[in-house]
């Protein structure tokens, strides 16, 4: 099939014609924002959608992250102990796919417009620190980070920060919800 496609006249222009529209939607769609770009992804992004060729460089320029995130939540049990608890993590396989979207959450939950996440991710920590024999009472979302520095002679990063943004007080009310 693929050799008729190529040999023939007909299948030589039906690709070079999907080349030639793909290209240009491409062009399009990493076009700088303004109002050609505006106008022109009303027709583009259906098709660069369809062919999943979407994606995002504004991490690479003008202005790439300046810091490092981390997220944590702090849980307090009835017994008095305390224990971290982190996000889940992937395997060495396909971790790093299952790994990226539990950041891109972590980016979310720990943004101060995002507020409204807050109380469903500590009854989620909360309710994956529950045992039989352990209790969860508090849980505190933690956001950490440091700073990155641009390359050069001195240390690459800052140290570690960190700040306690959200407490949940958990109730005995609470406790059969698991």
């Amino acid at each position: 099939m693929q050799q008729r496609l190529e040999n023939s006249v007909a299948g030589r222009a039906a690709i070079s014609v999907f080349l030639l529209i793909t290209l240009a939607s491409l062009v399009v769609w990493n076009m700088p924002n303004s109002e050609v770009q505006r106008k022109s992804l009303k027709v583009v992004r259906p098709y660069v959608t369809a062919l999943s060729l979407e994606q995002n460089w504004g991490v690479f320029a003008p202005d790439p992250r300046r810091e490092t995130l981390d997220f944590l939540a702090r849980v307090r049990y009835a017994d008095g102990s305390e224990e971290e608890v982190r996000m889940p993590t992937g395997g060495s396989v396909v971790g790093a796919y299952w790994d990226y979207h539990w950041w891109k959450w972590v980016e979310s939950v720990t943004n101060d417009q995002r507020d409204g996440l807050w109380k469903p991710a500590a009854v989620w920590f909360g309710r994956r620190a529950t045992t039989d024999t352990r209790q969860p009472v508090r849980v505190t979302l933690v956001r950490r980070w440091y700073q990155l520095f641009p390359p050069g002679p001195g240390p690459s990063r800052g140290p570690w920060q960190e700040a306690e943004y959200y407490t949940l007080r958990i109730t005995p009310s609470d406790q059969g919800v698991r």
